[in-house]
């Protein structure tokens, strides 16, 4: 009953957010739905360009067939999709795995944190294709947890390994590192007994992860040449630092940080105390299995924070947060049996706070820049794409994002060389340089945004629209959150 609660409870957040900001949420959803209005008007050799994704398509195809079944617009299929798994796998998952370790206590415990994981809301939001890897990531490590000895989820696990690869570069590696992660686990608990043994099912599906492994990384992207050359220009020389000396802003960093990811700090935190007691007291090949999972899960979150490798810090924790989630209850509920009983709604209560506190719980965060459209926004952009013939630079997100799915100046592509429609430019390094008046253009700029995206997070510390108003520049429109001067 409390799962189910938690689902209903999480499903109607996750729906307010999405009804309730006027243009999609994030950096590349916007891009998806132009390329499943392009596929649908042209075919899906349109979009042969665009690199990984042109040559896997699943993800367009799959939103594709829910735009015609509910007969809507792309990005109300691209919003339902993930708002749905999202309310519901996470739970489910969270909920599963702590009744099977610890009972139905740390299970209810699960669902209701499970419910209000940050990370979850973060990809109920952001429709791209890693956010269906991710739910497919979950289905694959309760099979690897519960570590059964059956054809069918060998049948299983080749299914969702191989939709994983095409969905994400980061699918196939993702189930190679898990089940190599759980087999070490399992070599070292039954090496304490003197016998090193490992499950017969493990070698199968070290074979089938490598094998797609191997065909995606090698046949189908050649991803593993970036790769390779990354890995060497970090051993090589170490991580490239990029820093911006200006007066004109100032970089944001210390409290700012901790504010913004405390939600995944502290349950980390939790989840390896009760790790580090788990490997100690339990050898059992579910428990073995959680450990494996999430200790692969927190490293990619500390590859995420401290290598080059694009993968953001938010994504990552989404591909951890169920099973530190589960980790954490476990512990709590422990605890409370060796001392007071009151301790789990306590620890339950602080860990809720810190969940729906954080950064990627809300879409309007103090501490990050907003990424949707106000209506005034959209107003904007839609007069200024209509009345500007020349270039127009804004802030970073504004610039970027697309209003109008059937535009020519729309854009399907994402990440370096796309992003950015036909006419449109970032302001940021202006913003933060102070030099304005070098923006060979018009300028549109939101009224509320003092935090600037460029090689970090900067605060202005100036008002540029005195800037603007001083130049030689004309304000040409305005309303309630925007400016544009040409």
């Amino acid at each position: 009953m409390v799962a189910l609660e938690a689902i209903i409870a999480g499903m109607i957040y996750r729906t307010m957010i999405w009804i309730t900001t006027p243009s999609m949420v994030g950096m590349d959803p916007d891009k998806y739905a132009v390329a499943i209005s392009v596929i649908s008007d042209e075919g899906i050799v349109a979009i042969s360009d665009l690199g990984f994704y042109g040559s896997t398509q699943i993800y367009h195809i799959f939103n594709l067939i829910m735009m015609i079944v509910l007969g809507s617009k792309p990005e109300v299929a691209l919003q339902m999709s993930t708002t749905v798994f999202f309310s519901v796998i996470p739970v489910a998952t969270v909920g599963y795995l702590a009744k099977m370790l610890s009972g139905d206590q740390a299970a209810k415990l699960g669902c209701v944190l499970a419910s209000a994981g940050a990370a979850s809301i973060t990809y109920a939001t952001l429709t791209i294709p890693q956010g269906t890897m991710v739910i497919l990531w979950y289905l694959i490590s309760i099979i690897l947890i519960n570590d059964k000895n059956d054809s069918r989820y060998t049948i299983l696990l080749v299914i969702f390994i191989t939709i994983m690869s095409g969905l994400h570069k980061l699918g196939a590696l993702l189930a190679l590192g898990a089940i190599s992660s759980i087999a070490v686990l399992k070599i070292i608990n039954t090496a304490r007994n003197g016998q090193v043994q490992l499950p017969a099912q493990f070698g199968r599906y070290a074979v089938i992860a490598g094998l797609i492994f191997s065909i995606q990384m090698v046949w189908v992207t050649a991803w593993i040449k970036g790769v390779i050359v990354k890995i060497l220009y970090i051993v090589g020389r170490g991580p490239p630092e990029i820093t911006t000396e200006t007066p004109a802003a100032a970089k944001i960093g210390g409290l700012n940080v901790i504010f913004e990811h405390g939600s995944w700090i502290v349950l980390v935190l939790l989840a390896g105390i009760t790790g580090l007691w788990l490997i100690s007291k339990r050898t059992d090949y579910q428990t073995t299995g959680i450990l494996g999972i999430s200790g692969l899960s927190v490293l990619l979150i500390i590859g995420a924070a401290t290598t080059p490798f694009s993968l953001s810090i938010q994504r990552a924790i989404g591909i951890a947060e169920p099973f530190v989630i589960v980790l954490a209850v476990v512990g709590i509920v422990a605890l409370s049996k060796r001392t007071n009983r009151s301790i789990a709604p306590i620890f339950v209560g602080l860990l809720l706070i810190t969940q729906l506190g954080s950064a990627g719980a809300v879409p309007d965060h103090p501490t990050e820049i907003r990424e949707y459209l106000t209506n005034s926004e959209i107003d904007a952009k839609e007069w200024a794409n209509t009345h500007i013939d020349q270039e127009i630079y804004a802030h970073y997100f504004v610039a970027q994002e697309i209003i109008d799915y059937d535009n020519e100046r729309a854009t399907y592509k994402t990440g370096e060389g796309g992003g950015f429609s036909k006419g449109w430019s970032p302001v940021s390094e202006y913003l933060v340089t102070g030099s304005l008046e070098n923006a060979d253009g018009c300028v549109l700029l939101r009224k509320d945004q003092s935090f600037i995206r460029y090689d970090s997070l900067y605060e202005l510390s100036y008002d540029p629209f005195v800037q603007l108003n001083r130049s030689n520049r004309t304000k040409v429109f305005e309303n309630s959150n925007t400016s544009i001067y040409c």
